[in-house]
């Protein structure tokens, strides 16, 4: 008989990572309320776009791209029967992002074997089992709407998870970021009482007066009374015995809050994205340098946890060690027309990699395969030979011309 070990509880991770940004160890069923932070948003849509914009394609080991018209359908067209395969990559993106993990059913065809349909579930609609003797994991699926029940096994389900340290299951960036949040709330908190109120703190004096704790009290209560309600700019009525003077706030400290980029400047570096898409400052780069490096070294923390895990449950045995999948990115960091006509020119592309590198299908014609080679190149090893075969043949024409002469 075999026994399980639940890996999570009734309890959704996205319930509990909720509770984490709200400061309490009580998890608050209110929703994903990590979106209602604006950088969050921000810097989760970005990333989330990226992974849904760019297609997924098939490449063998030499890196050529494979025609697979039902997985290209499936990864980058249609992956739901109630969504266009953005939507799904991107609710995909985001609840790895928020909550560690994002899951969705498989549905296979009971001929091929070939997943042709994701189910998509929230975390909080999915238990996660891991059986003490095999290790391998069962996913219990409970839909929300219908109270279905379904359970599958681990190459049933594609589990997105973009940091983890057990293999299992995945950590978000977001509960490295529960003080960065929360200096940025204060300060954000700050701000809006001090435009909030309509009349900053002051001095009430009471004129000819002499008051005990009292009677300053009551002065005190009776003047916030006679300005409940107010906004900037209303008028105070006072009499001949009261007179008030404002104390100065010191600008300064608002206008440190407002510019204090640390905690943006801090999100943007935990979840991998470069600062300036966050409205921060990058010194001594230039926009095109940032976001060609962001695609190239950033991005790929992502992408790769996405492909690998898609490369094993929609490929079979035998396919695996033949085919591999990537995200596409050439319509960003490609090379333009005239870096891929001096490769072909130079003889390190043949004319159909310059026809896939600029995105087109490879051509039919064998000629498409060849390479090109410059008459004014020689082999590196064959140059002495070369020149000792041209000199040999100046020294018999000279030879000739001699013997004539004679």
């Amino acid at each position: 008989m075999a026994y399980f070990k639940s890996i999570q509880g009734n309890v959704g991770y996205d319930d509990y990572i909720e509770s984490v940004l709200a400061g309490s160890n009580t998890p608050q069923y209110v929703g994903l309320s990590a979106l209602k932070n604006s950088d969050i948003l921000t810097a989760v849509s970005i990333i989330a776009g990226d992974i849904a914009r760019f297609p997924i394609i098939k490449k063998d080991l030499d890196d050529n791209i494979v025609q697979d018209e039902e997985l290209s359908y499936l990864l980058n067209v249609r992956s739901t029967s109630n969504a266009t395969a953005r939507a799904w990559k991107f609710a995909m993106t985001v609840n790895a992002i928020l909550t560690g993990n994002s899951y969705s059913r498989a549905l296979r065809d009971p001929t091929t074997n070939k997943i042709i349909q994701y189910v998509f579930y929230r975390p909080s609609e999915t238990l996660v089992e891991e059986d003490v003797d095999t290790h391998r994991l069962t996913y219990t699926f409970t839909d929300s709407a219908t109270g279905k029940v379904f359970n599958c096994n681990d190459n049933d389900v594609v589990h997105w998870k973009f940091f983890t340290h057990d293999t299992v299951t995945g950590r978000s960036p977001l509960l490295s970021l529960a003080d960065e949040i929360a200096l940025q709330e204060n300060g954000v908190d700050t701000l809006k009482k001090f435009f909030k109120s309509g009349f900053s703190s002051g001095i009430l004096t009471m004129k000819g007066a002499q008051l005990n704790k009292e009677a300053r009290k009551r002065a005190r209560e009776e003047f916030d009374y006679m300005r409940e309600g107010s906004t900037g700019g209303s008028p105070l009525v006072m009499d001949s015995t009261q007179e008030f003077s404002p104390l100065e706030i010191d600008t300064n400290v608002l206008q440190l809050i407002n510019s204090n980029n640390y905690s943006t400047a801090q999100i943007a570096k935990c979840l991998r994205i470069p600062a300036y898409k966050l409205a921060v400052n990058s010194p001594n780069q230039s926009v095109k340098q940032l976001n060609e490096d962001y695609i190239t070294n950033d991005l790929p923390f992502y992408f790769d946890a996405i492909t690998s895990e898609h490369g094993l449950k929609n490929f079979g045995e035998t396919e695996r060690r033949k085919y591999r999948l990537v995200f596409d990115t050439r319509a960003v960091t490609g090379r333009n027309v005239e870096e891929v006509i001096k490769l072909y020119n130079g003889g390190i592309y043949t004319g159909n990699d310059a026809l896939v590198d600029l995105g087109k299908s490879p051509d039919t014609d064998p000629n498409m395969k060849r390479r090109k080679a410059s008459l004014n190149y020689v082999w590196a090893d064959k140059v002495e030979e070369y020149q000792d075969k041209r000199n040999g043949q100046k020294q018999v024409k000279g030879g000739d011309e001699q013997d004539d002469k004679d």
